[in-house]
């Protein structure tokens, strides 16, 4: 007993340590490699192309449509059906008939019909359609990646920004600290107001819970990216200043060609409707085995009867039937809706990329714009503070320069995680 469970134990073991255990990932690409690999989402969408593969391969075998229907049957004529034949023929008198019932009491039979079409044009298109649907289930399986990757974007990007926001609020925290320790030795000394010495207290308490709040946003951040990732994770990325990269331009078009495919596909599958409406041409042959028996079924003193014939066959549907003539309209309908959708994402696609643009190179200028009221703020802050010890300015003033500087900062850091998260996303888009 004591044997099995130390074995639970270290099973138990194991499994805390590895649900404890966190992936460390150390940059933007590294992220992307785990999002793709552990995402069920793109896990989804690839079982999704593994079908329409499969499909396409099962079109390819319906041009034939090779079939061998069987059948097999063991009758039991418990009463034999009676025939009227006339006497003559035995014997007996002209113009009377005579019973006689044909036939044996046991039948055993085995029929195979093989058939092979030879001419349908309907399925030759099918497998046009299948291949058109194999591509654009293989676009909307790199839309799912896609829409995914942007979301680790965001998610990337947040994480980064709030741990260098974290900082930066650590050390304000540690000043508004200093600070209200020296304005508590002032009201010590009776030089300050009490209001003074309460106005220092309230700022350290308002960049302490600034501080909370943001260790609790950065950490539902890590969890969420986690599930996209399959695993708890940390980012060891420095945030070091990103230079300002030479603008990338945005080329995506991954939702113009899933529109055109769809188009296609729709087409496709009315012009399958329509040739459904030809004849096929079908080779048929049969193979049939039966053993006759008064005794029992396959009597093995009675032999089998082998019969068989070939021939071709064909099949065609009158074009009065309305399921197919209902069938060819509502497609043609489909394909018009699909092609009105595409010039509609024509449109929208080359807007999309216009503003994407253009949201890239306000984001530059965003940036640059909040580094230097950043570092005009800190500039501020410092000169204030200096004022404040010489006893020039009041402590109010003090506080208000320290909180600009401290939104400044945050700002510029906003700013700059902000135009990564915008090239990020016009790359996301490029590379499909």
């Amino acid at each position: 007993m004591r044997k099995y469970l130390f074995i639970l134990f270290g099973v138990l073991s194991s499994t805390v340590n590895r649900a404890q255990s966190k992936q460390t990932l150390h940059s933007w690409d590294e992220v992307l490699r785990s999002v793709n690999a552990h995402s069920g989402a793109i896990a989804m969408a690839e079982k999704q192309l593994d079908m329409a593969n499969l499909t396409e391969k099962a079109a390819w075998a319906n041009i034939f449509n090779p079939r061998i229907p069987t059948t097999g049957s063991l009758i039991n004529n418990n009463n034999l059906p009676v025939s009227f034949i006339p006497a003559q023929i035995f014997g007996g008198p002209e113009g009377t008939f005579r019973e006689v019932k044909f036939g044996q009491q046991f039948i055993s039979s085995f029929t195979a019909v093989p058939q092979v079409d030879i001419i349908n044009v309907a399925r030759w298109q099918d497998v046009k359609g299948a291949k058109v649907n194999t591509a654009l289930v293989s676009n909307e399986t790199a839309l799912t990646q896609k829409k995914v990757q942007e979301q680790a974007n965001v998610l990337y990007c947040n994480i980064l920004m709030l741990q260098e926001q974290k900082k930066v609020l650590q050390r304000f925290v540690s000043i508004a600290d200093s600070l209200q320790q020296m304005v508590k030795n002032k009201y010590d000394q009776g030089i300050v107001r009490l209001q003074d010495w309460n106005d220092a207290r309230v700022n350290l308490l308002q960049q302490q819970g600034s501080l909370r709040n943001l260790e609790m946003t950065l950490a539902n951040q890590l969890e969420t990216l986690g599930v996209l990732c399959g695993s708890a994770i940390q980012l060891d990325i420095s945030p070091t200043d990103m230079p300002l990269e030479k603008k990338p331009i945005s080329q995506g078009k991954l939702e113009l060609e899933t529109a055109a495919l769809k188009m296609e596909y729709a087409r496709m599958m009315h012009r399958s409707a329509q040739l459904e409406q030809l004849p096929v041409l079908s080779f048929q042959g049969s193979l049939g085995y039966q053993n006759n028996s008064n005794l029992q079924w396959m009597d093995p003193s009675s032999r089998w009867i082998y019969s068989s014939f070939i021939g071709a066959k064909v099949t065609w549907d009158l074009p009065t039937n309305a399921l197919k003539m209902t069938q060819v309209r509502t497609r043609k309908i489909n394909y018009e809706m699909a092609k009105m959708a595409w010039e509609e994402e024509q449109r929208n696609a080359a807007v999309r990329n216009q503003q994407l643009n253009r949201e890239y190179e306000k984001v530059l200028e965003d940036r640059q714009q909040q580094e230097q009221i950043a570092a005009l703020d800190e500039d501020t802050y410092q000169h204030v503070y200096a004022m404040y010890q010489k006893e020039v300015v009041g402590l109010d003033k003090l506080m208000l320069a320290q909180q600009k500087a401290l939104q400044s900062q945050m700002n510029g850091i906003a700013a700059k995680w902000n135009s990564e998260w915008v090239k990020n996303k016009i790359q996301i888009g490029n590379a499909k």
